[in-house]
C-alpha cells in the first residue's frame, strides 16, 4: 500500500515529516531547510521559493499575510516575491502559531500564491488591517530602521517587541478569501526598494572595505569581533546619489574603514586625510577656535598607519573631496 505523501491543507506535522513528503514528490530537488523565512536561501541569483515558514510571533495571527524585514543580497526577499507576484507561481506554505509549536508541529496552509505586496505606510496596507480589526503603528524609527508593532482587535501587541518591517506580502491560498481591500499585483514602490536594495548594497560595500583593510586606516585599531558595537566601520568618501536616490559610487575603492568616532569626524567634514601625503588633517576653522579634543590633537599631522594599504583609486576620491 502506497503512503501517502501529499501535503494537504490543514494538517500538523513536524518538519522532518514536511521534509520526507517533500523529498518523495521532488526527488531530483534540494532538501527543505527551516532556518530561515524562506527555504532555500542560498544564493542572490536564486529566485526559488519552494517553501515558506512563518511563525505566528512573528508574522502575526493573521495567516495571509507576512511581515518581512531583514532582507539582503543573500535572503532577496523582495526580489523573490516579486518574481513570483509577476508570474503567479505557487509555493507551499507553512505557519505554526505558540500552541502547536509546543508540539514542533507546522500547519500546512497548501500551495499559495503572492496576490500582493505593499509598503507598511501605504494607505492600502492600514485599510486592509483595519477592515480585520488590526492596526500597525510606527513606533520609532532612526535613520536605517523603522520599528513597527501591529495591534489586534483588542489592542494588544502581536509581536513580542516591535519590530522592523520593509513590507508586507499579501497571500492567496486555499483557505483565505482574496482581499477585497488590496488591488492584486500591487507592488511595493520606489521608496521600499530604495531602502531595501540600499541596505543589501551597503552590506556588500562594508564586507568588501573590511576585507581590504581589516583595521582603522587612521590609527591600525582593528575590528574588535568580541563586542557587539562596531568599533571600526566602513564609510564613503563621495556621498553623492543617482537620479534613484541610491549613493553614485559604491565600490570599495570609494571606501574606508575608520574608528566610529573619527568615522563621524571623517563625514561631517571635520577632518580630512591629504590624498598626496595621508597625512589627517583637522577642519581649520576648529583649529583657530580650540575646539580640537586634546585626544585628537596628537593625530594631527600624523600619516595614517595604513597609508600604504589606500589605492590610487581611493586616492583619487579623497583628492576630489578637496
Amino acid at each position: 500500500m502506497r503512503f501517502n505523501y501529499d501535503l494537504l491543507p490543514g494538517e500538523l506535522l513536524t518538519f522532518e515529516e514536511i521534509a520526507l513528503r517533500y523529498m518523495q514528490q521532488n526527488p531530483d530537488d534540494k532538501e527543505l531547510t527551516a532556518r530561515g523565512l524562506l527555504s532555500p536561501s542560498t544564493s542572490y541569483r536564486n529566485l526559488v521559493i519552494r517553501a515558506v515558514f512563518a511563525q505566528q510571533e512573528i508574522n502575526s495571527p493573521i495567516e495571509d499575510l507576512l511581515f518581512v524585514s531583514d532582507d539582503n543580497e543573500r535572503k532577496n526577499y523582495l526580489r523573490r516575491f516579486e518574481h513570483y507576484l509577476k508570474n503567479q507561481q505557487a509555493f507551499l506554505y507553512f505557519r505554526r502559531t505558540d500552541e502547536i509549536k509546543k508540539e514542533n508541529r507546522w500547519k500546512v496552509v497548501g500551495e499559495t500564491r503572492v496576490y500582493a505586496m505593499l509598503d507598511p505606510h501605504s494607505a492600502e496596507a492600514q485599510n486592509l488591517l483595519a477592515s480585520r480589526g488590526f492596526k500597525l503603528v510606527l513606533m520609532r524609527q532612526n535613520e536605517d530602521d523603522e520599528y513597527w508593532q501591529l495591534f489586534d482587535p483588542q489592542a494588544h501587541p502581536c509581536f513580542p517587541l516591535s519590530r522592523k518591517v520593509q513590507f508586507l506580502v499579501v497571500l492567496s491560498t486555499p483557505q483565505h478569501k482574496v482581499p477585497i481591500a488590496v488591488m492584486p499585483g500591487t507592488e511595493v514602490g520606489r521608496r521600499v526598494k530604495a531602502r531595501v536594495f540600499q541596505r543589501a548594497s551597503q552590506a556588500e560595500f562594508s564586507a568588501a572595505v573590511k576585507a581590504r583593510y581589516g583595521a582603522c586606516v587612521i590609527t591600525g585599531t582593528r575590528l574588535t569581533e568580541r563586542h557587539s558595537w562596531p568599533w571600526v566601520e566602513a564609510c564613503h568618501i563621495d556621498t553623492q546619489e543617482n537620479e534613484e536616490g541610491f549613493l553614485a559610487d559604491n565600490s570599495v575603492d570609494n571606501g574606508l574603514f575608520l574608528r566610529s568616532d573619527l568615522q563621524r569626524l571623517f563625514i561631517n567634514r571635520m577632518l580630512s586625510i591629504d590624498a598626496e601625503t595621508g597625512q589627517v588633517v583637522f577642519n581649520a576653522q576648529l583649529e583657530s577656535d580650540g575646539n580640537i579634543s586634546p585626544f585628537y590633537q596628537s593625530l594631527e599631522g600624523k600619516t595614517c598607519v595604513l597609508w600604504d594599504n589606500v589605492p590610487p583609486g581611493t586616492r583619487q576620491r579623497l583628492r576630489n573631496l578637496r
